[in-house]
C-alpha cells in the first residue's frame, strides 16, 4: 500500500479536487487530506521526516511549495503553465489542470468525476449557469473580436484553431500576451452567448456570480459553498463553455457538474469524444445556433434520466483517477 498526503495550505482548494478527495482509498493508493492551515504543518513534518517510500505528498498552488521532485508535486490549479510562481519555474514536478495554443501541455494532468450522485430528478429542470466574467477593455481583444465574432458564432472551437490566431496580425506579441487575448475574447464569447440564452429561455435560466449579477439583477449572488452549488446543479441542464484559458473538457466545474447530478452540456472541441462517447452530438454545441436548438430539446424532449446513467455508468464503476496518480508519480 502506498499513501498519498495533500498538505497544501488553504482549505478552498478541497472544492477544486471535487469528491476526488473523499475517496480514502484508490486502488493500492491510500489518500490522506492533511489540508488547511494547521494540518499542512503535520503533513510537511512527516514529508521531512522521510519515514517511507511509500509516502507521496501533493500541494497546491505552491502553499507549500514542496521541491523533493522523487516524491512530491506542486499542481497549479485555474491556469495554465503561465500560473507558475517565476521562483519555481525550474522545477518538473509542477502540474497544472490547463493548456491551449499558447502554453506546454507536457505538464498537463486531468482529474476524472468520481463518487456521483445516483439518484436524480429531473422532473422540472432548468438551465444553470455559474461562472466569473469580467469586463474587457484591451484594445487588441476587442478589435480581433468586433472583427470575428460573427464567424465565431458559427464556430465556437474556431478560438482553439492555430491558423485562425495566424491571421489575426499579432506575431510581434510573446505568447503570455496572446494567452490574455485568448481569455478576453472566451469572455466576450461567454457574455454574448449567455445574453443569447437568457433572450430565448428567459425565467428557465439560472444565472449565478457577481459578475452576472452586475448585468441581469435577477442572478443569484457567487456561491462558494460546494453543497449549495451543487443543489443548483443537481437535476438541471448545466451550460459550460469550458475553462477561460483551457481546452479540457474535464476541469473543476465540468467535474461537479457530474458528480452533483447535473447534464453537462458543453462548448465542443477536439477533446470532446473522449468524454461524451457516442453522446458527443447530444450534449455538445458549437454554434450559437446550435446551442440553443439543443437547449430547446434538452429542456421539453430529451431523456435526461438516460443522459445521466451515462456518466454514473463511466465513472462509478472504476475511479479513473488511478490513471492521473500513476502519471504524476511517474509509478
Amino acid at each position: 500500500m502506498k499513501y498519498i498526503f495533500f498538505i497544501f495550505k488553504y482549505k478552498f482548494r478541497r472544492q477544486s479536487l471535487n469528491n476526488f478527495l473523499k475517496c480514502k482509498k484508490i486502488e493500492n493508493f491510500k489518500i490522506i487530506n492533511l489540508s488547511g492551515p494547521i494540518l499542512c504543518y503535520i503533513g510537511k513534518i512527516i514529508l521531512m521526516t522521510n519515514l517511507s517510500k511509500k509516502f507521496f505528498f501533493l500541494s497546491c498552488d505552491g502553499l507549500p511549495f514542496l521541491s523533493n521532485e522523487k516524491n512530491s508535486i506542486n499542481i497549479w490549479f485555474g491556469g495554465t503553465d503561465f500560473k507558475i510562481n517565476k521562483d519555481f519555474q525550474q522545477y518538473k514536478n509542477n502540474f497544472v489542470t490547463a493548456s491551449n495554443l499558447f502554453s506546454r501541455k507536457n505538464n498537463l494532468i486531468n482529474f476524472y468525476p468520481c463518487d456521483l450522485a445516483k439518484s436524480i430528478n429531473f422532473s422540472s429542470p432548468k438551465i444553470v449557469i455559474a461562472m466569473k466574467v469580467s469586463e474587457i477593455k484591451d484594445k487588441n481583444s476587442l478589435k480581433i473580436w468586433n472583427k470575428n465574432k460573427l464567424e465565431i458564432f458559427e464556430n465556437l472551437s474556431l478560438l482553439d484553431n492555430e491558423v485562425f490566431w495566424e491571421n489575426q496580425n499579432i506575431d510581434n506579441l510573446s505568447n503570455i500576451e496572446k494567452h490574455k487575448i485568448y481569455i478576453n475574447l472566451r469572455i466576450l464569447l461567454r457574455l454574448e452567448l449567455i445574453k443569447k440564452i437568457k433572450n430565448v429561455f428567459g425565467k428557465k435560466c439560472i444565472l449565478i456570480g457577481d459578475d452576472l449579477k452586475k448585468i441581469y439583477p435577477e442572478s443569484y449572488p457567487s456561491n462558494y459553498d460546494a453543497n449549495s452549488i451543487a443543489n443548483f446543479y443537481q437535476g438541471n441542464i448545466c451550460v459550460d463553455f469550458m475553462a477561460k484559458d483551457g481546452e479540457e473538457t474535464l476541469y473543476t466545474r465540468s467535474i461537479q457538474i457530474i458528480e452533483s447530478g447535473g447534464i453537462l452540456f458543453q462548448a465542443f472541441n477536439k477533446n470532446s469524444k473522449n468524454l461524451f462517447n457516442d453522446l458527443t452530438d447530444r450534449l455538445t454545441f458549437n454554434s450559437s445556433e446550435d446551442m440553443i436548438s439543443k437547449l430547446n430539446f434538452l429542456l421539453f424532449k430529451e431523456n435526461l434520466n438516460e443522459l445521466f446513467n451515462f456518466f454514473v455508468k463511466k465513472y462509478n464503476k472504476k475511479n479513473l483517477n488511478y490513471q492521473t496518480i500513476q502519471k504524476i508519480f511517474n509509478l
